[in-house]
């Protein structure tokens, strides 16, 4: 399989790192607009024969790769995932999806036209303790879910680079980026419900804190993404969600984690058990969930998942739709923010 990498920058060189290691797929192309970013992505890669390109329409037209991994700022995803669609690869797509609810209902008309498939670069849904959670929530070990809570962020570290601090190029600031990784995968745990509203706010601490730990490049004046949001979430079955992100946390024993809360029981990401409710005993027990050693390198696992779903031997752990409902969410606390109410989405 022909693959192409959109992207000189981190999540690129990660990417390119996991397909060199598969035995069925070719990297043909990386492309990024900083020609030499590409040629030291595919040199720290250790791949040989790979054309660079500047334009990812060019290499589209060249190449004609069959998968495509878009790994470029956020403002450009939706652009080149259609383009990629339209010239006949399957599409794995970073995260944050796009920067608006119509652009995500251009990429999903796009991938629905070119008969292709579509995954997102989560990580989280690839661990075994989180799949073993997700598959006990499914079968009803925990009741039904009533509220889940998510929090995500970093210990007093405001993210590097050239795009996480501009709204513009990026969506938002750590609900976007950061946060939409826990809350991606618990809504998966819990099943996936329609989100029908949410209200949120948001708050930027680095421009009003001295001397702040800056780590990107450019300027305090540049900011205009929130380090701080916060958001209650309603689904269409009756169940909650309390949604945190902070890239400026004081030490703590996590920056991030879940739990989901049911009826019969609660599970979080915090150890391979859950507690759930035993009736004849009247107190709270531990169970055990099974769970296979966990994988080094989960973005390799994302990858031979999706190829596997492009054979037909195996369903992609994120779909479109799912990806399109966290979309919502992340849009719906922004908007909520900023319009200062209740948001139905």
């Amino acid at each position: 399989m022909k693959a192409a990498v959109i992207g000189g920058g981190v999540m690129g060189r990660e990417h390119l790192k996991a397909l060199v290691q598969i035995p069925q797929v070719d990297v043909a192309a990386v492309v990024d607009p900083d020609t030499a970013a590409a040629e030291r992505v595919l040199g720290v890669a250790e791949i040989e024969g790979a054309q660079v390109f500047d334009s990812s329409d060019e290499m589209l037209r060249r190449v004609s790769p069959d998968y495509v991994v878009v790994a470029s700022p956020v403002r450009f995803h939706a652009q080149q995932t259609v383009a990629a669609f339209e010239s006949g690869a399957h599409v794995m797509c970073e995260k944050p999806l796009c920067m608006s609810l119509e652009e995500a209902a251009a990429m999903k008309q796009a991938a629905l036209t070119a008969g292709r498939l579509f995954t997102m670069g989560l990580q989280m849904r690839q661990s075994h303790a989180n799949q073993a959670l997700q598959k006990f929530a499914g079968g009803g070990g925990l009741g039904s879910i009533y509220h889940t809570r998510v929090w995500g962020g970093h210990i007093m570290n405001y993210p590097w680079g050239r795009y996480f601090h501009r709204k513009d190029q990026s969506l938002g600031g750590v609900l976007a980026a950061t946060t939409v990784h826990p809350l991606d995968v618990v809504y998966w745990v819990i099943g996936a419900p329609e989100p029908v509203a949410v209200s949120g706010s948001t708050f930027c601490r680095l421009t009003q804190m001295p001397n702040p730990p800056i780590n990107f490049e450019g300027d305090l004046s540049e900011v205009s993404v929130e380090d701080f949001g916060h958001a209650h979430v309603r689904f269409a079955d009756g169940s909650s969600m309390s949604v945190e992100g902070n890239w400026l946390q004081h030490p703590r024993s996590r920056a991030h984690g879940f739990e989901v809360l049911g009826t019969l029981g609660v599970g979080s990401d915090i150890e391979p058990h859950v507690q759930v409710w035993d009736p004849e005993a009247g107190e709270v027990a531990t169970m055990e969930l099974s769970i296979t050693e966990e994988q080094d390198h989960r973005t390799l696992a994302e990858h031979k998942n999706f190829l596997a779903a492009m054979d037909g031997a195996a369903v992609s752990l994120v779909t479109l739709d799912e990806a399109i409902n966290v979309q919502r969410i992340i849009d719906g606390i922004y908007r909520s923010a900023e319009t200062g109410r209740e948001v139905r989405l």
